[in-house]
């Protein structure tokens, strides 16, 4: 598995209540700075329609996960604001989380996992709705955790991608060794030759 973090990138739908606008607030939250800070000064306070970056590591390969991210602190009228994120693909949520920030930290809500497609990670907005206690913003991401097709963790370096399944010197059917990770369901017939055996 291998993992890539996608940043806030695009144009958003609306922001209210924060001291920036539009523009600002995505390259604020986006630019993997934490001094750099979208400020909640409104208690009727809300970040619409948040896209973000494609990376083409996960194109064609399986996603396990998505993990969202923010990095907040107080923003002067209370301590421990909280949150509400809300992460859609188009009309569909995908998931609510709640995130409170009792000091200045980074704060992630669940993994999540239902039917994830890199066709749906390309089309991830996120709504941000904070409380009325007033938050700081400094940077939002998505980890993507991914598998790609070239084989699963451990195992597939080993046999997809470094030779053939235990016991096979030579091809199979006109298989090359190196593509061989495992045979099942083969007559014996048409096998010429096991571990020398033949």
């Amino acid at each position: 598995m291998a993992t890539v973090i996608i940043r806030p990138s695009g144009t958003m739908t609306s922001v209210t209540g924060f001291d920036v606008d539009t523009s600002t607030f995505m390259s604020r939250i986006g630019d993997n700075d934490t001094s750099t800070v979208a400020t909640q000064n409104n208690i009727t306070c809300s970040a619409v329609g948040i896209p973000f970056e494609d990376k083409s590591a996960y194109d064609s390969a399986t996603i396990n996960s998505i993990t969202l991210s923010v990095t907040g602190a107080a923003g002067g009228r209370g301590s421990g604001p909280e949150i509400t994120c809300v992460i859609k693909n188009g009309n569909t949520t995908l998931q609510t989380s709640e995130l409170t920030f009792s000091s200045a930290s980074t704060q992630s809500a669940s993994a999540y996992s239902t039917s994830l497609t890199p066709a749906i990670v390309n089309n991830l907005t996120l709504n941000i709705t904070p409380d009325n206690t007033g938050v700081a913003i400094k940077e939002v991401y998505i980890t993507v955790d991914y598998t790609t097709g070239g084989g699963e963790g451990g195992e597939g370096g080993g046999q997809g991608g470094g030779g053939a399944a235990a016991g096979y010197s030579h091809k199979v059917l006109g298989i090359a060794v190196a593509n061989i990770a495992k045979v099942n369901t083969v007559a014996k017939v048409n096998i010429e030759k096991i571990n020398t055996v033949d």
